[in-house]
């Protein structure tokens, strides 16, 4: 098994739909890629959508736990308050394990509302990494120019604009700047 009990398949079709996108992933690439037979692959996912959803799951326990890790190990540097949220705007960015840019953000782009249980799927992964910023935002209240909550917000704005850049293959230093200016500019760091 792998991140939080996702199987070894669930995470190479998630790397495939990351890669390539759903439109032009078919049964046969992920087949290949979770190392599976036809057979297996109906018998244990029924279609490709459900893949799909299977590799959201995974995609979101992978997302859950690299962001335990950033946010663990950034606070035991005692990295300071925007410079630790700029990072984990960054996340997933890319590395030898993952592809650029986000799964998410990539399927919210390329499907839309084109399937209402997708959809809700999506939204359930965007409002959970919300809800991070929101309580790592928290303790600055006082200090912030506008509520938590609308922080929060324009943070997965610039989440999502900076992910869909990291697809175009920008450098990673100007991602970096880029995430840090966002972010000093919502939370009125100087």
């Amino acid at each position: 098994m792998g991140v939080n009990g996702s199987s070894e398949a669930d995470q190479a079709m998630m790397i495939q739909f990351w890669q390539v996108g759903y439109g032009q992933t078919t049964v046969d690439d992920l087949i290949g890629a979770a190392g599976l037979s036809r057979t297996q692959f109906y018998r244990q996912y029924h279609s490709k959508r459900v893949a799909l959803r299977r590799s959201l799951v995974c995609y979101q326990a992978t997302l859950d736990e690299q962001l335990d890790r950033l946010i663990e190990r950034e606070r035991a540097r005692q990295t300071p308050l925007p410079a630790l949220i700029a990072a984990c705007v960054l996340l997933p960015f890319q590395s030898d394990q993952w592809p650029a840019g986000c799964l998410m953000v990539n399927l919210m782009a390329e499907l839309g509302t084109q399937d209402a249980a997708l959809s809700a799927q999506l939204q359930t992964i965007y409002a959970n990494l919300q809800t991070r910023f929101v309580s790592l935002l928290a303790p600055q209240a006082q200090t912030l120019p506008t509520t938590v909550a609308e922080a929060a917000a324009s943070l997965m704005q610039v989440r999502s604009g900076l992910q869909l850049l990291a697809k175009q293959a920008v450098g990673g230093a100007q991602l970096k700047q880029q995430a840090q200016t966002s972010v000093n500019l919502i939370m009125g760091a100087h």
